[in-house]
């Protein structure tokens, strides 16, 4: 039914327009019968009514002022006029703010037919325009908003942007938010969500989807509150909330926002609304800080170091959640630990493909920075696991006697003459078998060992590097800088402030 409110300052003159038509007949309620303009525009506000049939002259808001009133605060209801002065200059005020109907006291019976025969065509009118309008916004927006966001079509193609325009509302402006849907295969959104805040779902590529909405300040809540829900379900999803818009022809910007903060998901555990606003000044870093502690990781390693290596561990990832550093250089980092264990375990006869982690690391999809931690060091201990009980069966192989022996003293002046002497073995042979089970010669091994002991002393001690390279076996301070920077693309010094920055 269509809701009617009437205003008049005479008690009986409300009678009087209540018993002149058939109202309930006609499909109308009466809502409210209002004594001012002002008690009018507090109902009307809180009714929102089809049809008004007010008074023209009544204290403190006038009829006139309760239209002008009405209409800008957004509300527009049909309007009747009653007047009881045969004033030409009213009616023309009514025109002007619109009003087609406009009647003089008394009003006779044929009269109000003919103006509620008119009122009832005009309603019904609207109602038409208006099922017109939520079907185009039902079915036509949602399409054309995802051809848009998919690069289909633009905003300036045919008339797409003059069907976006009249949605707008207010000065609120738009805002896109991006669900990625982690279960799997794509979910439904449950249809509250999109109808309590006019909300158009938008299908995109596999198993993203996203929602264009109205821009509110409490945006995020009402996005952690629908995760929660989902989360609830057991449904599994990343929210992301893209920049506000002023109008539906620029949602592209907030979709390539959203896009931007969604990156920001692989440094929280949870996957719940991340809102630009607060992320987009956090920059994504593609340096490649913690390559020395990847080298670190891998000697602590082959030397069965299990605390050195989850310490190691930590002490990247650490360093990879401060810089906020990108997924794929991530990925990048800890896959190079994980190929080149393997491929020790093939140098050591050690079958990599019996280490079915090897396997499930490289292609899992790992959706935070601490899964990646926590597959690595699960891996890790696999690894050594594995190492350890190869090296004790094979613990009394002559090479690997030589090689403990040279980790143990490779600070010291070591030449494969003395190394062979020692071991009773003649020195051709010895470099030979050597590099045939290492992959390198034994000096050059030497180096390796003492390197890495350096870059591990300019992380974490203040001393000079001039006293390190002794420390570490170079009686000559050049000879120690040729074989730094043979291994490290930068000096000892550049490295030492880089590690710390």
């Amino acid at each position: 039914m269509y809701k009617v409110i009437f205003v008049d300052d005479e008690p009986f003159a409300l009678e009087g327009i209540k018993l002149m038509v058939e109202w309930e007949e006609l499909g109308f309620e009466i809502v409210h019968m209002c004594e001012n303009g002002e008690e009018a525009l507090a109902c009307i506000e809180a009714c929102k009514p089809d049809l008004v049939v007010t008074d023209i002259r009544m204290p403190v808001i006038d009829g006139l002022e309760l239209i002008d009133r009405v209409q800008k605060a957004g509300n527009d209801p049909v309007f009747i006029i009653l007047s009881g002065y045969n004033d030409f200059e009213y009616a023309r005020s009514a025109l002007r703010y619109g009003v087609k109907h406009y009647l003089l006291k008394p009003a006779l019976d044929r009269e109000w037919e003919a103006v509620i025969q008119s009122v009832m065509e005009e309603l019904q009118q609207r109602e038409q325009q208006r099922l017109r309008h939520d079907l185009v916004t039902d079915r036509l927006v949602p399409t054309l908003l995802a051809q848009m966001l998919r690069g289909e079509i633009s905003a300036t193609d045919g008339n797409v942007g003059d069907i976006l325009d009249p949605l707008a509302q207010g000065d609120q402006g738009w805002r896109y938010i991006h669900v990625e849907w982690l279960s799997g295969t794509k979910q439904e959104l449950d249809a509250r969500y999109l109808h309590s805040r006019k909300a158009h779902a938008i299908d995109l590529f596999g198993s993203q989807d996203g929602l264009v909405m109205e821009s509110f300040p409490e945006m995020e809540e009402w996005a952690g509150q629908v995760y929660e829900d989902l989360h609830e379900q057991g449904i599994e999803c990343c929210l992301s909330i893209g920049p506000r818009v002023e109008s539906l022809r620029h949602i592209e910007e907030s979709y390539a926002g959203a896009l931007e903060t969604s990156v920001h998901h692989f440094f929280h555990v949870s996957g719940g609304p991340l809102d630009y606003d607060k992320i987009h000044h956090k920059q994504i870093s593609y340096d490649l800080h913690a390559v020395s502690i990847v080298d670190d990781i891998q000697s602590a390693l082959e030397a069965l170091q299990d605390k050195r290596v989850e310490d190691l561990i930590k002490q990247m990832f650490g360093i990879l959640s401060a810089n906020k550093t990108a997924r794929e250089v991530v990925h990048l980092l800890v896959i190079r630990i994980v190929l080149k264990s393997a491929a020790v375990m093939r140098e050591m006869g050690i079958d990599s493909e019996a280490l079915p982690r090897v396997r499930d690391f490289l292609r899992r999809e790992h959706r935070s920075l601490q899964e990646v931690e926590e597959s690595l060091q699960a891996y890790v201990q696999q690894y050594m696991s594995q190492l350890k009980q190869h090296k004790e069966k094979f613990s009394g192989h002559p090479l690997r006697v030589i090689e403990r022996f040279i980790q143990e003293h490779y600070r010291e002046t070591l030449t494969i003459k003395d190394i062979g002497e020692r071991f009773f073995m003649n020195p051709v042979y010895l470099g030979q078998a050597f590099m045939k089970r290492n992959g390198v010669g034994i000096i050059e091994y030497i180096h390796d060992l003492r390197i890495n002991a350096a870059k591990r002393m300019l992380c974490e001690t203040d001393e000079t590097i001039r006293l390190i390279a002794e420390q570490i076996g170079y009686v000559h301070y050049h000879h120690f800088l040729k074989e730094f920077e043979k291994r490290v693309s930068d000096k000892p010094g550049v490295f030492r402030q880089l590690s710390k920055a």
